[in-house]
């Protein structure tokens, strides 16, 4: 299959044109803001703050929003955010133009802009696997860096040429209505092509969210992914958010800021083009390889003593960045199954979305040390990061194996219960002596199967009167959530608890299922 296959799906067509307009109106921002902040105030610590407050509505919204994208419509979610985004441009373009933009409303506007970005982030991104055949999603998600890299290309360069003929107020302006363009493809799209029309409840937000955290903290392999993201994109901000005091250090005005770019850009575009061969060739490695090179890459742009050294750098960068989140993120997709897929996309956007922290911090070094210097420091840990990653058993793309539910069906008789309230399940077990520490070790296993699949709490008890009995303890946040740990279960984990039960002295474990009972203390009586 090749890279370009996607694109004969006309609505993944559709959506992929308009996230190439709303990339270039976004690159003309991330050009024209902070150096904008640069010539307002003068400091760096100051356009680091640009960064942040664009990034920083995700550490708060990501987690929700993808939540809300498992269970409502994700076209209305993408279209509320992008309104959002092009409401707080348009504001930003008016009072540009008026001259009435201050440092402060440029970082409220900004925070203003991010939080729509944030609430469409998760949606979009798992809409591409309802629009493409499974197959061709790796050549998706390689294609939507594509999209994005393309407009880093190109935008940068228009951006700082319109800040140098003193237009900031038309970057803002074509920015908002790059997010226009993405609303008017987004009401083409046919519901059945953007709804979830699995049985899903429309769970509590917050405890769908919470059994999304719990999936992918009892994964070891997303675990360690999520670590790993964090850890790069926290050292890796310092390049995007000291880029404008670099570029003066370098005594570039805004066209030659606006070229830094754009070589990042180019070689992102590089990186798409030679992520799959780059693939290939390391294997097991490529995650661990990528990393270190943006790191060096970023070590030679803080360093660099001409802008033609700096360029390279930026050229290096943008290749490894690409190869890295690419990798990162069609792996993280593909461990996660369907019904819980959008909430761990939002974890990932959530770590991805630490960027403004790494900014905050490389900001305020840059104001004791310079520019440069911070950004060399931040990357030199990125490339101890690559290093450290060699050793973490990192999920290889192209061998994962995607976790499909083994398709149990919900028995009648859990169907026909109505309660409220917390569950909890216990099943007791009878083991042999001789199989007790299999048992143990099996039970290890299970806890992370029930914790993944949706409880909220899981303990086991031994009798302290007769040691071949065990209590299973595992407690649910409502019925419906233990009614639907069942059709979560992979063969995996079937396999695991077939084990179990087989090791049951009496054929199995004797189950019961608990609801709350409350006491009227008055009268005397449970209802």
């Amino acid at each position: 299959m090749r890279t370009l296959d996607p694109l004969r799906v006309p609505a993944y067509r559709r959506i992929w044109s308009a996230a190439v307009v709303s990339h270039l109106g976004t690159f003309l921002q991330m050009t024209a803001a902070p150096w904008l902040m640069l010539d307002l105030t003068g400091s760096a610590f100051l356009v680091s703050l640009v960064t942040t407050a664009l990034l920083l509505p995700r550490l708060v919204l990501t987690l929700p929003a993808g939540a809300l994208a498992d269970v409502v419509d994700r076209r209305t979610l993408l279209i509320v955010g992008n309104l959002m985004g092009s409401a707080a441009v348009a504001a930003m373009a008016v009072l540009a133009a008026l001259d009435l933009l201050t440092p402060t409303l440029l970082l409220v506007l900004t925070f203003a802009l991010g939080s729509g970005s944030a609430v469409a982030m998760p949606a979009f991104q798992t809409l591409v696997p309802d629009l493409v055949p499974r197959p061709l999603l790796p050549q998706a998600i390689t294609l939507n860096s594509g999209a994005f890299n393309v407009a880093r290309a190109v935008g940068p360069a228009i951006g700082g040429a319109l800040v140098a003929a003193g237009l900031v107020s038309l970057s803002f302006g074509l920015n908002a209505l790059s997010f226009l363009v993405v609303v008017a493809v987004l009401l083409t799209l046919p519901r059945d092509q953007v709804e979830r029309v699995v049985g899903q409840s429309r769970r509590h937000l917050l405890r769908a969210t919470a059994v999304g955290v719990r999936y992918a903290r009892f994964t070891r392999d997303i675990r360690v992914l999520l670590v790993v993201t964090a850890v790069f994109t926290l050292t890796a901000a310092s390049v995007q958010a000291l880029l404008a005091p670099r570029a003066v250090e370098l005594d570039l005005g805004g066209v030659g800021y606006g070229i830094l770019w754009g070589c990042m850009g180019v070689g992102a575009l590089v990186g798409v083009g030679t992520r799959g061969r780059a693939s290939q060739r390391t294997g097991s490695r490529m995650v661990p390889a990528s990393i270190v090179l943006f790191g060096v890459g970023g070590v030679l742009l803080g360093l660099a003593p001409n802008p033609l050294l700096a360029g390279v750098g930026m050229l290096v960068a943008g290749l490894a960045w690409v190869w890295t989140l690419i990798t990162l993120n069609a792996t993280v997709q593909l461990l996660a199954p369907t019904w819980v897929r959008s909430r761990v996309v939002a974890l990932y956007a959530l770590v991805v979305g630490i960027q403004p922290v790494g900014a905050f911090l490389s900001g305020a070094l840059a104001e004791v040390v310079g520019s440069g210097v911070s950004i060399a420091v931040a990357t030199a840990i990125t490339v101890v990061l690559g290093v450290v990653s060699l050793r973490l058993d990192i999920p290889v793309l192209g061998r994962i194996e995607e976790p499909r539910p083994a398709g149990l069906e919900v028995l009648d008789e859990h169907l026909r219960v109505e309660v409220r309230g917390p569950v909890v399940v216990t099943r007791d077990w009878r083991i042999d002596p001789g199989d007790t520490d299999e048992f143990l070790d099996t039970m290890r296993l299970a806890r992370r199967i029930r914790r993944r699949t949706g409880a909220r709490r899981w303990d086991l008890h031994r009798d302290a009167l007769d040691p071949t009995r065990f209590t299973e303890v595992v407690r649910y946040a409502a019925w419906d959530e233990q009614v639907a740990q069942r059709t979560r279960l992979d063969e995996a984990d079937l396999a695991v608890l077939r084990r179990l039960r087989a090791m049951d002295a009496d054929g199995g474990p004797w189950t019961r299922h608990l609801t709350p009972v409350e006491l009227d203390v008055d009268q005397g009586r449970a209802r």
